[in-house]
């Protein structure tokens, strides 16, 4: 009886080992995704603030450029 008592608990400090490797797993997985999305939004915010230099630049060109054929 004792033995079987101890395979119980055995088996449920097993079962609960798992879940927790489980579950840390999944947050990890879940702290990856939220990297990733963050580093996705700065490069594309990365990519705004250069197309609107790029805009200004070529504004600014274009400005210079119609001012001396004047």
């Amino acid at each position: 009886m004792f033995f079987f008592v101890l395979d119980i608990a055995l088996v449920l400090v097993l079962v609960l080992a798992v879940v927790l490797v489980l579950v840390l797993l999944l947050v990890l997985l879940l702290l990856v995704l939220l990297l990733l999305l963050v580093l996705l939004l700065l490069v594309l915010l990365l990519l705004l603030v250069l197309l609107v230099v790029l805009l200004v630049l070529f504004l600014a060109l274009g400005s210079l450029f119609v001012s001396q054929k004047r």
